[in-house]
């Protein structure tokens, strides 16, 4: 299945889009043929534009925790859904363009007299629309509430997609632009390093000396190795949770974004076992060691099961003990205490990618244990 946007692609649309941004003032059909891939001027281009001007100014000079400005993601938002979706309606792009303003853009952020106004534009462009009500219920759908855990909430958004099935796509074009814009901050020391050829060699070969790299360690991004497993084990729950629903397969567009998102996160997990291999553990024994650990895990088929913490491998029990924090605090200690133990992230990274893999490759994958009631370990007879 193709592809629906390589990651240098991605990586250059959201430079000329954030290279747009800095005019004065923003040519704001450009940045619209941006999104949409080239396409010219079509129906619903002005409440698009206007839209675009209300993000622009309500997001102002905020940033993404990895440093592009935050009005960047809705936008790629829309754009990775209209490269996915066949005329794609005007009401999913509005959706997508809006699907994080109750989480992001809250009264909080503003003086009071600039929140007033900043609502009293959104309220005006979005009820004019045509089936402004749908669109609001949609983009409510899509918020996280105050307090509620990540399960719930896809659990609310599935029970949403019955009425309305295209906020499935748009969830995933989420989650792909939040992976894919894992890659910002990524220098490029190990962009040439194959991934299969590396463990291949190690697993295989007596001569394999390691790769050696020309420069030091990178400077480490605000986002790093345990941070990214975290978002990998987000999409996991999601694509699990969307598996076990049968929504995947709703139509041709969701399942090529499913397949993206799998794709994507399954580079991201090979990504942060090149770095590690290349500039932490570097012994051919003990990478061999871990390869051989985890192979054994994998292919047990455990990565298909949510396990409780006391079985005997050190990779039961991950997903509840280390990513399963709903304090925020105890949740950072907990990633920290993973960034550490590098040898831990490496397994941690094989079973992510054998994970994404085989969410890709295999139609009826899906991890047990996983529903919008949370995690649910299970211990075989």
């Amino acid at each position: 299945m193709h592809t629906i946007i390589e990651l240098q692609d991605f990586m250059v649309l959201s430079a000329t889009i954030n290279y747009q941004l800095t005019a004065s003032p923003v040519n704001w059909y450009a940045v619209l043929t941006l999104a949409r891939d080239g396409t010219y001027r079509r129906e619903g281009d002005e409440e698009l534009i206007r839209l675009l001007e209300y993000l622009h100014e309500a997001y102002g000079t905020s940033t993404r925790r990895l440093g592009p400005l935050a009005v960047i993601h809705p936008i790629r938002t829309a754009a990775l859904l209209y490269r996915t979706v066949p005329d794609c309606p005007l009401s999913d792009l509005v959706t997508a363009l809006l699907h994080d303003k109750e989480e992001d853009l809250t009264a909080d952020r503003y003086h009071p007299k600039v929140w007033k106004r900043l609502e009293a534009r959104y309220q005006g462009e979005i009820h004019h629309m045509e089936s402004a009500w749908r669109m609001q219920e949609r983009i409510d759908a899509l918020t996280r509430r105050p307090a509620e855990d990540y399960f719930g909430y896809l659990g609310r958004v599935m029970d949403a997609a019955e009425a309305s099935p295209d906020i499935v796509r748009i969830k995933l074009a989420d989650r792909l632009d939040n992976t894919l814009d894992l890659s910002v901050d990524v220098r490029s020391e190990t962009q040439d390093v194959d991934c299969f050829e590396l463990i291949f060699d190690v697993l295989f070969t007596s001569s394999h000396l390691g790769q050696q790299m020309p420069l030091r360690h990178p400077v480490t991004g605000r986002i790093n190795g345990s941070r990214r497993l975290y978002q990998l084990y987000k999409n996991a729950v999601f694509l699990s949770i969307l598996r076990q629903r049968g929504k995947d397969r709703l139509d041709e567009p969701t399942t090529r974004l499913f397949q993206a998102l799998a794709h994507s996160s399954l580079r991201q997990a090979r990504q942060i076992l090149v770095h590690l291999f290349v500039f932490h553990i570097t012994s051919t024994h003990h990478q061999r060691a871990l390869l051989q650990e985890a192979l054994e895990y994998c292919q047990g088929e455990r990565i298909a099961m949510v396990h409780p913490v006391e079985h005997p491998h050190r990779l039961d029990g991950v997903f509840d003990s280390v990513f399963n924090i709903p304090d925020r605090k105890k949740l950072r200690v907990s990633l920290d205490n993973l960034y550490a133990d590098k040898p831990m992230m490496s397994l941690v990274a094989i079973a992510m990618a054998a994970t994404f893999s085989s969410f890709r490759n295999d139609p009826a994958f899906f991890i047990e244990g996983i529903d919008p009631a949370g995690l649910h370990p299970r211990t075989e007879p």
